[in-house]
């Protein structure tokens, strides 16, 4: 049996498999580790009461996310023990890889005690882990931050009580 059309559709989804393969490779052996250090230093150098997280919870997911965990400790001083604020944690921005090797970037309100919906997820993109260095990582929290700041203020509107 001798096609061509068949040999080439087969040549062409071995090399596809080869670069998904290439992507996960690139993810673990450097994309990983980058997102992990250059997280971690903004975590450290901007103390604002967020964490990083690994997670790697299926054998073809992985994460790395930061999220906000705690009140800002160089806020905690300025509550008046009478001021009851409620502060709600949970939100992260997430670096995970999809199963084609690409990297989803997004971001993870946090919830109001109610279950998730899709308006409380919002996808920046997906890229190739290539294309993900440190300038990348770095403009991806301040996107976060900024969509953030947006979340707490359309909070304070819709939450009744000072």
């Amino acid at each position: 049996m001798e096609n061509n059309l068949l040999k080439k559709s087969v040549s062409d989804y071995v090399n596809s498999l080869e670069k998904v393969l290439e992507k996960r490779k690139q993810w673990r052996e450097f994309t990983l580790p980058l997102l992990l250090k250059t997280l971690t230093e903004i975590q450290v150098n901007f103390d604002i009461g967020w964490k990083v997280q690994q997670l790697d919870w299926l054998m073809n997911n992985s994460a790395i996310n930061i999220t906000f965990n705690t009140f800002p400790a160089s806020l905690i001083d300025k509550l008046n023990v009478s001021d009851e604020f409620e502060f709600i944690k949970g939100a992260a921005l997430v670096f995970s890889q999809k199963y084609n090797g690409d990297i989803a970037v997004f971001i993870v309100y946090p919830a109001d005690l109610e279950p998730i919906t899709e308006g409380d997820i919002n996808e920046i993109g997906s890229f190739n882990p290539n294309e993900i260095n440190e300038n990348f990582i770095t403009n991806k929290v301040a996107y976060f931050l900024d969509k953030i700041i947006i979340q707490e203020e359309n909070v304070l509107r819709r939450k009744v009580g000072f």
